[in-house]
């Protein structure tokens, strides 16, 4: 008997394995206000570096943008990337990760839990989720003040139908 369950439990691990390894954040996109120089753009991309779930860091001086690159099968922690941001002295003007699906339902205001973070959705249009999509977060760290005035009132009520989880990330695409 013990090994007919441990027979099942391989099958199940060799079954299921290749779709939890498929679905991760594979990168992610920052606007970035304030860069001027390229002393500015260096040290952003020195303070985004140092985390561990980084692979690599490409800064854009002319967009005010940063691409950055993830790790295969690392925790991605979306409040460090927009803390080192932070702490580099600039404020960011939008935060979107691409993140590879395998057919995920939705509908607004569901919640999404992946990894240790709830992700809960605004304003979807798409039922599911399939490949690789593009997630902007709503937040005051990830957004401009101005964008966060476009979603104040969508988010205040978004916040009142919460995913009872400690720590959301409001997410739209």
């Amino acid at each position: 008997m013990k090994q007919h369950i441990r027979r099942n439990i391989i099958f199940c691990l060799i079954i299921f394995l290749p779709w939890v390894a498929k679905c991760q954040f594979k990168s992610v996109n920052i606007g970035i206000d304030g860069l001027t120089c390229s002393m500015c753009s260096r040290s952003v991309e020195m303070s985004l570096i140092k985390l561990d779930f980084i692979d690599r860091v490409v800064m854009d001086l002319n967009s005010n943008q940063s691409e950055i690159l993830l790790k295969e099968d690392e925790y991605v922690s979306i409040d460090k990337i927009a803390q080192a941001v932070i702490d580099a002295g600039f404020s960011i003007a939008y935060l979107n990760a691409w993140f590879d699906f395998d057919g995920q339902s939705i509908k607004t205001d569901s919640c999404w839990n992946y990894e240790y973070d709830t992700y809960q959705f605004l304003d979807i249009n798409h039922p599911k989720l399939e490949g690789k999509m593009n997630l902007k977060f709503i937040g005051k760290n990830f957004l401009s003040r101005g964008e966060m005035k476009k979603w104040k009132t969508q988010l205040s009520e978004a916040k009142n139908k919460a995913c009872n989880q400690n720590e959301t990330y409001f997410v739209t695409l």
